[in-house]
């Protein structure tokens, strides 16, 4: 595949910037709230994810108090997160770590969070971008179909992905791509029927310019 010139993915990135209000703009938040948050919001809306944080850090509110959390109290605080029988265990397991090996801190780094139970690279570069404000790709489901469908990338796996976006895209704009992304994918580049027509960055996609073709 061609190289895609930066000047492209900058025109994509900041169309897509003006078109929801800012450039996927970064507040940071209290490491340890970042890390647990991402974990519970694996395969749960974002609506779910906040109310069950929320009743999460009120009882637990860093990673000592989690440590000695009981399972089965953990469990039914997740209620409305997907996978709580998974979550539960793996999250006090994650912050007995952070207890013993970092001292309750999260690390800001990227393979010492990969060592963390429950941790893959989706939820460690959202952490060093929420908490730590440090220059990453989160990918997530939205962030893959859509870098695909643009033409930028080929790849199978976000982590592919992931890779393949940080020798494309220029390195102020990797913490907030996936917020953009986040919001494109939501409004417009839906997973099974992308709104072509309505998209502010089709003159810039593979996916767009085809569809475009094919209905001629």
């Amino acid at each position: 595949m061609p190289a895609v010139p930066q000047e492209t993915v900058r025109a994509v990135m900041d169309t897509l910037a003006a078109t929801y209000h800012g450039r996927g703009s970064v507040e940071l938040g209290d490491p340890y709230q970042v890390l647990v948050a991402t974990v519970i919001s694996q395969r749960t809306r974002e609506e779910q994810t906040t109310a069950v944080s929320a009743r999460v850090f009120a009882r637990y509110p860093d990673a000592a108090a989690l440590a000695q959390a009981g399972e089965q109290e953990l469990y039914d605080l997740l209620n409305g997160s997907e996978y709580r029988e998974a979550k539960a265990p793996r999250l006090i397991a994650m912050a007995t770590l952070l207890v013993e090996k970092y001292g309750g801190q999260v690390p800001d780094d990227l393979e010492a969070l990969l060592s963390l139970p429950g941790v893959g690279r989706k939820t460690a570069n959202c952490v060093l971008i929420y908490a730590f404000n440090k220059a990453s790709i989160c990918v997530d489901t939205h962030c893959h179909r859509i870098a695909n469908r643009l033409g930028w990338v080929t790849t199978r796996t976000p982590d592919q992905t992931e890779k393949a976006l940080e020798k494309i895209m220029p390195r102020d704009l990797w913490a907030g791509s996936n917020r953009l992304f986040l919001q494109h994918g939501r409004a417009i580049c839906l997973p099974s029927t992308p709104i072509c027509s309505r998209c502010p960055v089709r003159q810039w996609c593979v996916y767009g310019q085809d569809s475009a073709t094919r209905k001629r």
